[in-house]
């Protein structure tokens, strides 16, 4: 396997493409199933709307929700939020950083306001303690008088909001994005925005871009495919020149040592199998450990948990491959033994044929060939 390495040593440019495009490759696979749950999950579940912070919100439902909101989540929020006209605010900013955060600081607040406008919340009406038995019970005009008389203060709005979140336990941020993304929708549908376009584009634009990876995938791999059996050939062939060059300046005694036969198998099928591992080890052997660390990566990006799910399913397949080879290897051995020995009787057989058939040697050669 090394003296493998280094004769793929004598092709750097092309290894170092190879491991490239193999990037690449792995990259445009890994990206594609997230693609595609972005068309089911946002694309048609979400109407498109892919974040929770609004692009467009009315200035007296961004008022509702900074009553919701701690101090420095509203100094944050006003640093992107800029209004156009005396009723409506939008948001400056494409930065997917800035949007995480954004999506954080509006996911609470919408829950906490669409909770006061439905009347109907299952959720918050089993809810025991006294304080958010009255928060259930309240609207957000009631709400918003309270505070405004002095009657509630920012910190117990904000306690009523701790204690909703301790309510829902685990199941809160799944409550949040589905409660968010509806209230968004309603929002967008007050302000007369086009929820039906905004969806076809977001279907148009996702599939467009899985469309270029895959075709990008698909380009790579042509090109990996035919920059490794180059490669690979290449190698062929200087294996070969080299091995004529030595075969040509054997002494007598040392072409006595080896067989015909022995040397038509290395300098033929030998340098073949040779050539086809390195193939192998360029187009398949080479992608999998990038692509396995390629979808740890992918996974601890999620910040599931559930990175080391991957990572010890990669090592179970790297032991098992190491496995595979050990046992493998000697019997790929003993094979390229038995082709040469095969090679060795083929050729007796062929080049004995008159005197095979002159002593009626048939049955018994081709016993000796089986």
């Amino acid at each position: 396997m090394f003296k493998i390495l280094k004769n793929l040593g004598e092709s750097k440019t092309s290894v170092i493409l190879i491991i490239m495009l193999l990037i690449l490759q792995a990259y445009c696979d890994l990206a594609l199933p997230q693609y595609t749950s972005d068309i089911v999950d946002v694309g048609i579940q979400q109407s498109g709307i892919a974040d929770v912070a609004p692009q467009k919100i009315r200035k007296d439902t961004m008022e509702n929700l900074i009553l919701f909101m701690p101090d420095q989540d509203v100094t944050f929020l006003y640093q992107y939020y800029k209004q156009t006209d005396k009723n409506v605010f939008e948001c400056t900013t494409k930065d997917k950083q800035v949007i995480e955060n954004l999506n954080t600081i509006f996911g609470v607040p919408m829950l906490m306001l669409s909770s006061l406008n439905s009347s109907a919340d299952s959720s918050t009406e089993k809810m025991s303690d006294s304080s958010m038995e009255t928060f259930s019970k309240m609207d957000m005009n009631t709400l918003k008088q309270m505070y405004q008389a002095g009657q509630i203060t920012k910190e117990q709005i904000l306690k009523m909001r701790s204690q909703m979140m301790n309510k829902f336990g685990d199941m809160s941020d799944s409550i949040i994005s589905q409660r968010a993304n509806l209230f968004v929708k309603q929002e967008y549908e007050a302000l007369n925005v086009d929820i039906g376009k905004m969806q076809i584009d977001y279907l148009l634009y996702k599939g467009f871009k899985m469309l270029l990876l895959s075709i990008v995938m698909i380009l790579a791999a042509v090109a990996v495919g035919y920059l490794a059996s180059r490669t690979g050939a290449k190698i062929g062939r200087n294996l070969r020149g080299r091995l004529f060059e030595k075969v040509v300046s054997f002494s007598n005694a040392e072409i006595d040592s080896f067989s015909t036969a022995s040397l038509i198998t290395r300098s033929t099928n030998d340098i073949q199998q040779v050539q086809m591992v390195s193939v192998m080890l360029l187009r398949m052997v080479a992608y999998a450990p990038i692509l396995g660390i390629g979808g740890i990566i992918k996974v601890a990006n999620t910040k599931t948990g559930m990175g080391w799910i991957v990572g010890v399913a990669v090592g179970i397949i790297i032991v098992t491959v190491a496995i595979l080879v050990n046992i493998t290897m000697p019997k790929f051995k003993m094979m390229q033994t038995l082709v040469d020995k095969l090679n060795l009787v083929s050729r007796e057989i062929l080049t004995g044929i008159p005197v095979i058939r002159a002593f009626s040697r048939e049955r018994y050669e081709e016993k000796r060939f089986d």
